[in-house]
């Protein structure tokens, strides 16, 4: 096991960079990877579809490259990324959990809600997604002339976080499974949408509860990519398809309870937060000694955010971010009872099963 750091160079940023300049949005990007000039363009995002799990599924094809996604490897920050064409530290939704000094502390930015609160939105009666995150800024808001779909589980539609990144399109549609999903993906191919967006959320949820390489995790890859690469290559006179994935997964081997360490918890200013495998720490002490010295992990203080993060805009750095070096998952569950202790698969690290995924171009 060995830590990638952030190239980039060539990374999800850079397909955002090209996505962007396909719809005819100006953005002042250090890097793009360039999509066929074609009249229609569909995005699929395959949440967890690491390449890790493309290749013990058994479904490599001939079109995908290996690429990285961004740092922390997480859906929200990732999405964000793939949807502003913006670094994680230009836009500054830095984590599945993060801190905002206006909210008043740590906030789930997927559910724009607090850590402990399973309700999506509890703060949109207070406070706007954009005065909480205003370096978020889709470019689909941008576009001129684009006839555009979401398509989306159902449940996510006019959520703050998705009308922030993605809900921009003209119409969205909602789906109760995979193969609703895929008829509804077939018929936008078929209709006259310049561009299209598909998310899928299978093989994230079962890479959690079953960990990356395990039967149902595999099964539901294969079947998954499959399909939608089928239903690709049946369209590709009338369209350019991207198939990407926001990261992949680590398969836990031991948990640590950070919060049961006392001494972590009075040095730190706020709870950890971030990822199980992506801590960042706010403290006025030496926390990067006092984490070499008890846990495997790298640390990387403020002055190095940069390079981690793309450079910084919008972001509040934390004063150290520790990546684990091996599979442990470090947990600190706002819930009394929760389930986090209890996932077999986690991201949000450096690790190559977490941090490469596949870039399949149709």
């Amino acid at each position: 096991m060995f830590i990638e750091e952030p190239n980039y160079g060539r990374n999800i940023y850079s397909l955002a960079c090209g996505i962007a300049e396909f719809l005819g949005v100006e953005r002042k990007c250090a890097s793009r990877i360039e999509i066929p000039k074609t009249k229609k363009l569909a995005l699929v995002l395959l949440d967890g579809f690491g390449w890790n799990i493309m290749e013990s599924s058994g479904s490599t094809k001939e079109e995908a490259e290996k690429i990285q996604t961004v740092f922390p490897s997480t859906t929200s920050t990732v999405i964000t990324t793939l949807f502003t064409a913006l670094t994680p530290g230009e836009h500054g939704v830095l984590g599945y959990n993060t801190f905002v000094k206006k909210a008043g502390g740590i906030i789930n930015t997927l559910k724009f809600t607090h850590p402990a609160v399973s309700d999506r939105d509890s703060l949109q009666d207070s406070m706007s997604f954009s005065s909480v995150f205003p370096g978020v800024k889709s470019y689909l808001s941008e576009v001129n002339g684009v006839k555009s779909m979401e398509i989306i589980p159902r449940g996510l539609e006019n959520t703050e976080f998705s009308k922030a990144t993605h809900g921009k399109t003209t119409e969205t549609k909602t789906f109760v499974d995979l193969w609703d999903a895929l008829y509804l993906f077939s018929q936008a191919l078929n209709s006259d949408y310049n561009f299209i967006y598909l998310y899928l959320s299978d093989i994230d949820s079962l890479a959690h509860k079953y960990g990356p390489y395990a039967e149902p995790t595999l099964n539901a890859a294969k079947v998954i990519f499959e399909s939608i690469y089928n239903t690709a290559k049946r369209f590709s006179n009338q369209a350019t398809t991207v198939i990407t994935a926001d990261h992949g997964h680590v398969e836990v081997g031991s948990n640590v309870d950070i919060k049961s360490d006392q001494q972590f918890m009075s040095m730190v200013e706020v709870p950890p937060y971030g990822d199980s495998r992506a801590l960042f720490l706010r403290s006025r002490y030496d926390m990067k000694t006092y984490m070499l010295d008890k846990y495997n992990v790298k640390v990387y203080t403020k002055e190095e955010l940069p390079r981690l993060l793309g450079g910084v805009g919008y972001a509040d750095l934390p004063d150290f971010v520790a990546v684990p070096k091996d599979n442990t998952a470090y947990i600190y569950d706002y819930k009394e009872g929760g389930d986090y202790g209890k996932l077999k698969g986690h991201h949000g690290g450096l690790l190559s099963e977490e941090f490469e995924i596949p870039l399949v171009i149709i």
